[in-house]
C-alpha cells in the first residue's frame, strides 16, 4: 500500500503545493527590516556583468543578452537570500551559486518522486507526436549510371539498362551493369533521413513513389541516375507507448520539473521589489523593457 501511494502523481503535486505554501507562510511570518526585500541591480553590477560577458565572448552583449544577464542575476540574488533564510547553507561552505542550486534541488527532489500515470503518458505522446515518430524505412538495391562518364547518352543508357534489368532473374547480380561508385549497391532497412543524406531529398521523394518488387527508374541524384529495386518499405508511423515508454516518461518528468521550478521562482521573485539602475553611458545596449523581472 505504501509503495502504491508513493507512485501516485497527485500525492507528489500535493506535496509540492504544501512546500510552496509552507515556504510562503514562513516568509510572511518572519520579521524583515525595512528595505530587506528590495533587490537593487546597480549600474556597477550591470557593467560588471557586461564586462564578464565581453571577456568570455570577445564582444559586448546585445540588449537581449544584457537583459538576460540581469534577469539571471536577480533570480540568483532572490534564491540566494531565500536559501540563507531557510538555512540550506549551514551544512556547507557555499558560494551563492551553490546556494541557488540547493534551492533548485528543493523543488527538483519533490518532482523527482512523481511517476506519471498511464493516462498522462498516453496524453503526452498524443500531444508531442513529432518527437517520437518513426521515419519511413526502405530496403532497396540500386544500379548507378555516372553523369560524368556517360554525358549526353546518360538517359538513353539508363533506359537500356532498365530493360536489361527487367529481363534478369532475381538471383543475378546486376552491379556490373552500372558504373563504379562509392555508394553501396544494397541498402537494408535504411531510414528516410539516412537515404536523403546519401542521395539527396529529391531521390528520397522519388524512391518513396517507386513500386515494390520490380526494377524502376531512373531516379536522379546529384551524382547521376539510379535504377532501383525496392525490396520492402516500412511507412513512417507513430509508435505505441510501449515502444517509446522510457523516452516519453523522461520527457514528461523533465517538463513537469521545469513547470514546478518556474512556479517556485515566481513565488520567490514576487516577494521582492526589483530596481534596475541601467547605466546612462555604457558600451552595451540597454533593453527598452527588461524581460522576466519586475521593476
Amino acid at each position: 500500500m505504501t509503495k502504491r501511494w508513493t507512485r501516485e502523481p497527485l500525492l507528489h503535486f500535493i506535496l509540492l503545493g504544501s512546500l510552496l505554501f509552507a515556504l510562503d507562510a514562513f516568509l510572511r511570518e518572519r520579521e524583515v527590516e525595512a528595505g530587506a526585500g528590495d533587490i537593487v541591480v546597480s549600474e556597477g553590477r550591470i557593467e560588471n556583468l557586461a564586462a564578464l560577458f565581453a571577456k568570455t565572448w570577445q564582444r559586448p552583449p546585445s540588449a537581449a543578452e544584457l537583459g538576460s544577464l540581469v534577469d539571471d542575476y536577480v533570480l540568483e540574488e532572490a534564491l540566494y537570500r531565500e536559501g540563507l533564510e531557510l538555512g540550506v547553507d549551514r551544512d556547507d561552505a557555499v558560494i551563492r551559486r551553490r546556494v541557488r542550486q540547493k534551492m533548485e534541488f528543493v523543488v527538483g527532489d519533490v518532482v523527482e518522486l512523481a511517476e506519471p500515470s498511464e493516462e498522462q503518458l498516453e496524453a503526452w505522446l498524443a500531444e508531442h507526436p513529432e518527437s517520437y515518430e518513426r521515419p519511413e524505412r526502405f530496403t532497396f538495391r540500386q544500379v548507378f549510371l555516372s553523369r560524368d562518364k556517360r554525358g549526353a547518352a546518360l538517359r538513353s543508357d539508363a533506359d537500356h539498362v532498365l530493360a536489361v534489368l527487367a529481363s534478369l532473374s532475381a538471383e543475378v547480380d546486376p552491379t556490373g551493369l552500372g558504373d563504379p561508385t562509392l555508394l553501396e549497391h544494397a541498402f537494408g532497412d535504411s531510414a528516410a533521413d539516412s537515404v536523403a543524406a546519401s542521395f539527396g531529398p529529391s531521390f528520397l521523394s522519388d524512391l518513396a513513389r517507386a513500386p515494390t518488387g520490380a526494377w524502376s527508374g531512373p531516379i536522379e541524384s546529384p551524382f547521376g541516375l539510379h535504377l532501383v529495386f525496392v525490396d520492402a518499405r516500412d511507412g513512417g508511423r507513430l509508435p505505441s507507448l510501449d515502444e517509446v515508454r522510457d523516452a516519453v516518461a523522461r520527457d514528461w518528468s523533465y517538463a513537469r520539473r521545469a513547470e514546478a521550478s518556474e512556479q517556485l521562482y515566481e513565488t520567490i521573485l514576487a516577494r521582492y521589489q526589483v530596481t534596475i539602475e541601467w547605466p546612462q553611458h555604457s558600451g552595451s545596449q540597454t533593453p527598452d523593457t527588461p524581460t522576466g523581472v519586475r521593476e
